[in-house]
């Protein structure tokens, strides 16, 4: 089903290409090395590790056309990370590119357990530490989501799109990759570490019009946007909570772009909502809708949905829902309830039925009977000019119970000087108990910021 839908749209556009480096393939060539490449897939599951999104890409498209479940890794995550995933997973072979040239590996990492009714894809978390989640994604997960994100966001053949973050993530995958081959678009992997000025001069050489990131990835990429002539005309935000400020500078560096403030977790394969370009100027903070053949609701610790503008759990219901988690029953009932996907977001809706999200709940810091959002921390703090990035998180002591830390990457010549200005900014209740200046916050391999309490 899957596979017969992209390659009917893929053969629409038969001369668009797919592209990373000197490495170029059309539509067609595609379809048709995936085809051949299929043949050699016997087994019902399979690994990917590729050194390129390119190889990756074909690796996954070809496990498609041959109806095997394809479990994505990164080597940007580690090769520990890599390994938990084959630990968890225990695919019989890997697909990899070492060498050159796309070939399959045998593997012995224990047996893997099939399903009934076998997942596409097995995406799994990029979580730092322990082990990761492996989340089921059926066929019709993915095309329904695929169908949806057609609803609004308006891409067409006219388009070329940079791809620069792992095909590991869901929303690299089907919002970016899929998606732009069901629409036509001109495609550009890029698989080396951010850096700025690379992808400013390949979306100035190759005249890219689309591209998808985190708002700290455009905010920084925003520095560049004039003087390197970057002039993008579609942009997707998502990952992290975006502040008024940030949205205001990436507003300022990219105006002639339509920008959509999207959010999406795995679970959901990966989008939930969408706030439309012509709403991001009045209401830059909010994620929007839902998709139209999602439902979302707020609910209270016992599931009761909260009121308007009452903060409470993002719960979320559709056929982009997961099967649930590969191999964990009881982690896939707690959080698939009579059909909800309980996010773990916390959130709230307002007045006019736009959703906003406040954190995760496990990121939660509880101080003196108050509620503390990290995110909203760090949307304060980056009001100062001075402040570059900035990520707050909680500390637990056992005696003194939670309190706040920071990680600042900044203008600051002291301590002092970013304890005077969270006097000046934030309440007491969230003030720091341990600041750090660094030269740069940890991220993940597709830029996300990583979160962690400490314990102490």
């Amino acid at each position: 089903m899957l596979w017969d839908y992209l390659k009917e749209k893929m053969l629409l556009y038969p001369q668009k290409h797919i592209s990373e480096c000197n490495a170029k393939l059309t539509f067609e060539e595609t379809v048709v090395f995936a085809q051949e490449f299929a043949k050699q897939l016997t087994a019902s599951c399979y690994a990917i590790l590729c050194q390129s999104e390119l190889a990756t890409a074909l690796a996954i498209l070809s496990c498609f056309a041959a109806n095997v479940t394809a479990v994505p890794m990164s080597y940007k995550y580690g090769e520990t990370h890599c390994k938990r995933i084959l630990q968890k997973i225990h695919p019989p072979f890997i697909i990899t590119d070492i060498g050159g040239e796309l070939h399959v590996v045998d593997v012995d990492t224990g047996e893997f357990v099939p399903r009934q009714d076998p997942p596409s894809l097995i995406m799994c978390t990029s979580g730092t530490t322990g082990m990761p989640k492996g989340v089921m994604l059926s066929e019709e997960n993915i095309l329904t989501n695929i169908l949806d994100i057609d609803k609004y966001f308006q891409l067409n053949s006219q388009d070329q799109i940079l791809i620069a973050r792992p095909l590991y993530h869901s929303a690299v995958l089907s919002g970016e990759f899929l998606f732009s081959l069901t629409k036509g678009l001109e495609i550009l992997f890029y698989s080396g570490d951010f850096h700025p000025l690379e992808l400013s001069k390949l979306i100035k050489q190759h005249k890219i019009t689309v591209m998808c990131g985190t708002p700290t990835m455009f905010q920084i990429l925003s520095r560049f946007s004039k003087e390197k002539n970057v002039n993008l005309k579609k942009i997707a935000l998502s990952g992290e909570c975006l502040s008024a400020d940030t949205a205001k500078h990436i507003q300022q560096a990219f105006s002639d772009a339509k920008i959509y403030h999207v959010y999406g977790l795995t679970e959901a394969s990966p989008r939930v909502s969408y706030l439309p370009p012509e709403l991001f100027y009045k209401h830059p903070t909010s994620v929007g809708f839902p998709l139209r053949s999602v439902e979302i609701k707020v609910v209270d610790k016992n599931g009761r949905p909260q009121c308007v503008n009452r903060v409470g759990e993002l719960w979320v219901k559709g056929k982009n829902i997961m099967l649930g988690y590969y191999n964990e029953p009881e982690r896939t009932q707690a959080v698939l309830q009579d059909g909800w996907l309980c996010t773990g977001d916390l959130a709230f809706l307002d007045q006019n039925g736009l959703l906003y999200i406040k954190c995760r709940k496990d990121d939660m810091i509880i101080r003196a009977g108050m509620n503390i959002y990290p995110q909203e921390i760090e949307m304060i703090l980056k009001e100062d000019p001075r402040v570059e990035e900035v990520l707050a998180y909680g500390i637990y002591n056992k005696f003194s119970g939670e309190a706040v830390g920071l990680q600042i990457k900044g203008k600051f010549n002291h301590i002092d000087d970013i304890l005077r200005l969270c006097k000046e900014k934030l309440p007491p209740y969230e003030q720091p108990v341990k600041v750090k200046i660094v030269e740069e916050i940890p991220k993940n391999g597709s830029g996300k910021m990583i979160r962690r309490k400490y314990y102490e």
